[in-house]
């Protein structure tokens, strides 16, 4: 097949481009694949960190057309006619924020109707945005009609798939393992390397946005430094609120010497450390979909504790993977990471998670994408 992707992908950061990226990888083994990256994804007063770029070389470079301007038509159109040009068998479109959906949208009318057999597909991280705003279901219903036919990575956006559309052609296919960022490093070389000596480490990774729930673990840290000592949270996550909420945080619960927060993005040859030299990583989101956090853990044999929301109960199996509790409970989150270090379950349970992963492999994905397009 000649399949073309257009998506973000590296050199932009975070884990939409990252996955795109392993995707386009493992489609190239059988498949003729092109990618159509951007050029501008953002314009920066819109966007709310510091760099829209990876700082070092990315875990995993692919060639892309860097083509699409998100705030010029001009080159919506002209990468329409580059990929009308290629005259791909299917199109995959990554979806994950209606700021894109009029420029997707257009991009694959326009195939649609000089490729006359062509397959427009929606991979779509989220349907509905966990920020929203008035517009959001008008843009997504005008990105939406333009496909052909859907992959949802949840219960949660599948739900919010069929309120857009009545009876759709889609596939459920859940988030594969991110297994790029190297093998695991041994814990005390880990530890050492990021300067922590306390006997539990608790992770938190990932960007800083009020959905994301790490003022829940800032407060669930004063109650678990009154039952444990020698333990240290790492918060690593640039936020996307401005610093001085959590900082603040942080201070009135009294907490400094237990909680640090790294607020950046983290280069993809670093990450390893991180998770390396944690017993569990801690995910208290109010809202989710599906997490990539979650499978980067997962590659590290790492537990986790993630609430019960969207569609983080699927990628945990209780008790074996992980454990889910209750949203905006720091007094449960406390009781779940002070019981399981304790105990040293979180270190029994990393075998468990060696094997739990393997059902979210990439090949899983691909084979799951082939049979949705020859269906």
């Amino acid at each position: 097949m000649k399949i073309a992707i257009v998506s973000v992908a590296p050199p932009y950061r975070g884990g939409i481009s990252l996955h795109s990226a392993i995707l386009y990888q493992h489609l190239s083994v059988n498949h003729k694949v092109n990618c159509y990256n951007f050029s501008r994804q953002y314009p920066n007063f819109l966007f709310p960190g510091k760099t829209q770029l990876e700082k070092g070389k990315p875990a995993v470079c692919i060639p892309s057309d860097r083509c699409i301007d998100s705030i010029n038509p001009l080159t919506w159109l002209a990468t329409a006619n580059k990929i009308i040009r290629s005259n791909p068998d299917v199109v995959i479109f990554r979806y994950w924020n209606p700021y894109f959906a009029i420029l997707m949208g257009m991009i694959a009318r326009k195939i649609r109707r000089k490729i006359k057999n062509v397959q427009c597909i929606a991979l779509c991280d989220n349907i509905i945005p966990h920020e929203k705003h008035l517009v959001d279901n008008i843009l997504t219903k005008f990105f939406i009609k333009s496909m052909e036919s859907y992959i949802v990575m949840s219960n949660e956006v599948e739900s919010d798939l069929k309120k857009f559309v009545e009876n759709p052609k889609y596939a459920k296919l859940y988030h594969p393992v991110y297994n790029v960022f190297g093998d695991q490093i041994k814990r005390d070389e880990a530890k050492y390397l990021l300067g922590v000596e306390k006997k539990y480490i608790i992770l938190y990774f990932g960007y800083v946005r009020e959905y994301k729930g790490m003022d829940i673990l800032i407060k669930a840290t004063k109650i678990l430094k009154e039952k444990l000592d020698n333990f240290q949270i790492v918060a690593v996550g640039e936020s996307y609120e401005g610093e001085e909420k959590y900082r603040k945080l942080i201070s009135e619960n009294g907490v400094e010497d237990e909680f640090t927060w790294i607020s950046e993005y983290i280069p993809d040859n670093e990450v390893a450390k991180f998770f390396s030299a944690s017993d569990v990583v801690a995910l208290p989101y109010r809202s989710a979909t599906q997490s990539g956090i979650v499978q980067i853990a997962y590659h590290f044999n790492k537990p986790v504790v993630v609430t019960n929301v969207g569609g983080l109960p699927e990628m945990v199996s209780e008790g074996k993977s992980g454990f889910l509790i209750t949203p905006d409970n720091p007094n449960e989150l406390a009781n779940y990471l002070f019981e399981n270090l304790k105990s040293d379950k979180f270190s029994e349970m990393e075998k468990e998670v060696s094997e739990y992963k393997k059902r979210f492999s990439w090949e899983n994905f691909v084979q799951g994408f082939e049979s949705l397009v020859t269906e």
